[in-house]
């Protein structure tokens, strides 16, 4: 279906609103069409054989000019009413386009984002979205009234003069011809023009989100270059744009001029030989005539414009459907179970997995975490500890082999339960530009003072929190900037906490605090490990060295598995790994001494 006819269909949701402002649009068409029938009449009687004294003339032009300012004060009185009515259709259709498209986003799995940039999906909503409403509603509204001027325009001429109609016909299929050539090239030059104006986005977030990295760099320059090439490649591409309208405009131009001269000609010829003009072509009627030529012409103009106006939408539409198209592999089964009810114990069964285009990652793995237990996963980097904690919240689907809460695959339980029955620290925190308080009542908003306060010392937060200048009210910026990266990262322990879940991921949540208030937290989450199942995935080995359970990866598969007395004893893999942390901390000891 074509991306144009597709948007149409939200202007349809408000068909009312839209066919008030053709309604307006069409009045506005019928009273400009009426104006030339008046410069007839009162041209006619002023040259008329019977016509009356200089002030019976006087009178009819000063009563003519009059008729004539009431046209045209109705066409504009319409013309006001039209565009308010315009506005709020067209705000109404942004906005649905725009909630559908982020109703989608929000929708679409993890692995849609891995292969996209933020900022180019941010100008998809904003700028894409704009362009299309801007093509449909006004294409579509100017298209049809110039349609409607043509057809009537077109009428009232044959019934003046038929050989002056035919002239001002010629120029039409040398415009047609010279349109749908440029529409053609129009669409790729606007879409070229769109996906480097989303590339220019994507950067801009870019180097605002790695402001600081960019100085503690002296990245600037580097960056600067970046902005300005792809800058000059987005001038480049709307100046190639632009130059092919700057001739396809005036030479459309000059085109309908061509039907005009042959109007003025053929039409002084009419009168020269018809110079009584009592049963043939008057006076009036030749400048009415070329009022009507300039009214056929004026809509034949807007339709070439509309054409790129269709062809700029188009370009912009495909990469808004593009994503509202975009398949959702990860969705709810039919009939979906609840969340298991009691202590959870999660397995891992035969699970292979690997992402688009890289070797596998997850190999047949088996691993069972025992309810109320810690299991921890440890390993080098690459091994698939963060992709396991990925699988078991179902942001990836297993390539074969299952994901077990009490026997029951998580593929049959419902995806919200699901996720929101996990308590979730990850090792990039993320805040929203809020409060602090705000921020931790996203894991439960009906929580009260006492238990946000209570999560806020568990997890080592509390004083911090009380030194800020309006304590739990301080807003934090975007992506918690205002703080410290440990900070943030007790702030999420802290909101994992005050969701209370029966599953916990971990995943590096103490890797950006100090050893002092590491351990406090470690303290404060052994509450928390005692009746849930628990999945922390470490690279110091001092974090999990409680834990219930040890899993040691390497490229996907089982190394090792026991407890930390267990693993040493083994002295494999594990052992090395351990020995090899600890001559590094007491290298880091002896150098700060």
């Amino acid at each position: 279906m074509s991306v144009l006819w597709r948007v149409t269909g939200y202007l349809f949701r408000y068909r009312g609103l839209f066919f008030l402002t053709l309604v307006m649009a069409t009045a506005m068409t019928a009273l400009a069409v009426c104006v030339p029938q008046v410069v007839q009449s009162v041209l006619d009687e002023m040259f008329a054989e019977n016509a009356g004294d200089g002030e019976s003339m006087m009178n009819l032009l000063i009563e003519g000019v009059l008729i004539v300012t009431g046209l045209f004060f109705a066409r504009e009185a319409f013309n006001c009413l039209r565009i308010r009515v315009n506005n709020v259709l067209e705000q109404k259709v942004i906005l649905d386009l725009r909630r559908d498209l982020h109703d989608k986003l929000l929708e679409l799995p993890v692995s849609f984002y891995d292969r996209r940039k933020s900022g180019d999906v941010a100008s998809r909503v904003v700028e894409d979205v704009q362009n299309v409403e801007r093509a449909i509603l006004d294409g579509t509204e100017q298209g049809v009234v110039a349609l409607l001027t043509i057809a009537g325009v077109t009428a009232i001429m044959f019934s003046l003069e038929p050989t002056l109609a035919a002239l001002v016909f010629l120029p039409l299929p040398f415009l047609l011809v010279m349109s749908f050539r440029y529409a053609k090239v129009s669409r790729r030059n606007w879409r070229d023009v769109r996906e480097t104006s989303g590339e220019l986005n994507a950067l801009l977030v870019e180097d605002i989100q790695g402001n600081r990295l960019i100085h503690s760099f002296a990245l600037n320059e580097r960056e600067r270059r970046r902005f300005l090439e792809t800058s000059e490649e987005l001038r480049r591409r709307n100046l190639r744009t632009m130059f092919r309208w700057s001739i396809q405009s005036p030479l459309a131009g000059f085109i309908s001029s061509l039907g005009v001269v042959a109007v003025v000609g053929m039409g002084a010829y009419l009168l020269k030989i018809k110079p009584d003009g009592s049963s043939g072509f008057t006076v009036g009627e030749f400048f009415a005539f070329l009022l009507y030529t300039n009214m056929f012409y004026e809509p034949v103009r807007q339709l070439v414009q509309i054409n790129n106006l269709m062809a700029a939408g188009k370009a912009s539409g495909d990469r808004v459907f593009e994503i509202l198209d975009h398949p959702v592999d990860i969705r709810d089964c039919e009939n979906p179970s609840d969340f298991p009810v009691g202590p959870i114990q999660v397995e891992f069964r035969e699970v292979c997995f690997s992402y688009p285009e890289r070797d596998e990652i997850i190999d047949k793995l088996d691993i069972v975490l025992p309810p109320g237990k810690v299991t921890a996963l440890v390993g080098p980097t690459g091994a698939g500890k963060t992709t396991l904690a990925n699988l078991l919240q179902r942001y990836y689907e297993v390539d074969s082999g299952a994901v077990l809460l009490n026997g029951i695959d998580i593929r049959e339980i419902e995806l919200a339960q699901l996720r929101g029955n996990m308590g979730v620290v990850s090792q990039d925190p993320f805040l929203f530009d809020a409060s602090v308080g705000e921020n931790l009542l996203l894991a439960r908003e009906d929580a009260t003072p006492e238990e946000v306060e209570t999560c806020l010392r568990t997890a080592c937060a509390w004083d911090f929190v009380q030194s800020l200048p309006d304590k739990i009210d301080t807003m934090i910026g975007e992506r918690g900037v205002r703080l410290s990266m440990g900070e943030k990262q007790r702030l999420t322990i802290a909101r994992a906490l005050l969701r209370n879940p029966p599953v916990v991921i971990l995943d590096e949540a103490t890797s950006s605090v100090d050893v002092a208030t590491e351990r406090e937290i470690q303290r404060g989450l052994a509450n928390l490990f005692a009746s849930r199942t628990s999945l922390v995935i470490a690279h110091r080995l001092t974090t999990v060295r409680n834990a219930d359970q040890i899993v040691f990866l390497k490229q996907g598969r089982i190394v090792e598995c026991g407890t930390h007395d267990d693993l040493l004893v083994h002295d494999g893999e594990y052992a090395d790994l351990w020995r090899r942390q600890g001559d590094l901390i007491s290298e880091t000891a002896l150098s700060t001494t």
